[in-house]
């Protein structure tokens, strides 16, 4: 972050003057009780240099610049994770050069690559699926937690150095990404500042444990919370995270991800009670979302175009960088 780095170029120049209006301070005050001189202009003048100078000091070195760590999770048609550990990082890093939102929030980015398993093509590590979740052994048990881990190391090696960040992060997908977002506030809304997921053809994890008379288990709701994550779902620190679910114009066909789902009984679920095309589902779904109460805000961009979904992600991470849920504007083309 460039605030962030000359920052720490002029910090050492901040102390010194800090130190010196100190100095200045103490030798006005000393001057003004050895003379005895209690006149007004005395007196502003030694109250004047010590508030000026603790003030500066509280605001450019005692108080550290702190940035949001951006989860900016690549789609994986975007990323060659099929490939060796090379090939994950130079197709992370292309993406990265090219990513919209580096610019505009300028804040630190991480973004996880997780690895497909070739005798396993279905199984989508990076979106969190139920079956991902379940599996309680080798490399690729609970990749949320893994994640957590990821920004544990961010957040050191950034502090090294010398940038400081939030203890929560945003996060942003769209596609498999939008999903691992969605699961991931879902899962873990303590360690979210907040989220913008687009691309889950319809469907988000729901706070619900029952749906029209069926079970809604993860990743639909919390029905089995405790059984995939070890805890039961945190419904309140949940709906107080800020949200922004959106959804791109494309045909009324199952797409790909929502195919995944076939033959599945969470994905038979999703497609009997929320609806077999995307619009169907889409608004069943927005509208189950405000009913719940939560910070979010969804949106249905009418043309198939990234660039105003793009635009007004950023717009909604800085209206919701404090603890306020601060609703935005989408835009459209």
């Amino acid at each position: 972050c460039m605030l962030s780095y000359y920052y720490r170029r002029i910090r050492p120049f901040l102390a010194a003057y800090f130190l010196t209006g100190l100095l200045t301070t103490a030798v006005l005050a000393l001057e003004s009780w050895v003379q005895v001189d209690w006149s007004v202009w005395a007196v502003l003048k030694t109250l004047t240099s010590g508030v000026f100078f603790l003030a500066l000091e509280f605001a450019f070195f005692i108080v550290p610049f702190l940035a949001y760590l951006l989860l900016a999770e690549a789609d994986p048609g975007l990323v060659r994770i099929s490939g060796g550990r090379g090939d994950q990082t130079a197709g992370a890093l292309s993406f990265l050069q090219s990513y919209p939102l580096l610019s505009s929030l300028k804040t630190p980015v991480i973004m996880p690559v997780f690895t497909r398993v070739p005798s396993a093509p279905n199984l989508r590590v990076g979106a969190l699926d139920r079956d991902v979740m379940q599996i309680r052994e080798g490399s690729l048990k609970r990749p949320d937690l893994q994640f957590l881990a990821m920004l544990k190391d961010a957040r050191k090696r950034l502090k090294e150095q010398g940038i400081k960040t939030h203890k929560k992060i945003w996060l942003h997908g769209f596609g498999p990404s939008g999903d691992f977002c969605a699961r991931f506030v879902f899962l873990h809304p303590k360690n979210v500042q907040a989220a913008v997921c687009g691309g889950t053809d319809g469907v988000v994890p729901l706070p619900l444990a029952e749906l029209d008379g069926r079970a809604w288990n993860y990743p639909l709701g919390a029905a089995d919370a405790r059984e995939i994550s070890g805890r039961k779902f945190d419904a309140k620190n949940w709906k107080r995270t800020p949200q922004f679910y959106y959804a791109v114009g494309r045909d009324n066909s199952l797409s790909w991800a929502t195919a995944a789902f076939i033959g599945r009984p969470e994905g038979e679920a999703a497609l009997d009670v929320l609806g077999l095309s995307l619009p169907a589902r889409w608004n069943r779904t927005a509208a189950l979302l405000k009913q719940s109460g939560a910070a979010v805000q969804t949106h249905f961009y009418s043309q198939r175009a990234f660039t105003p979904a793009w635009t007004d992600a950023a717009v909604f991470f800085k209206a919701n960088g404090g603890k306020a849920f601060s609703p935005t504007m989408p835009t459209e083309m």
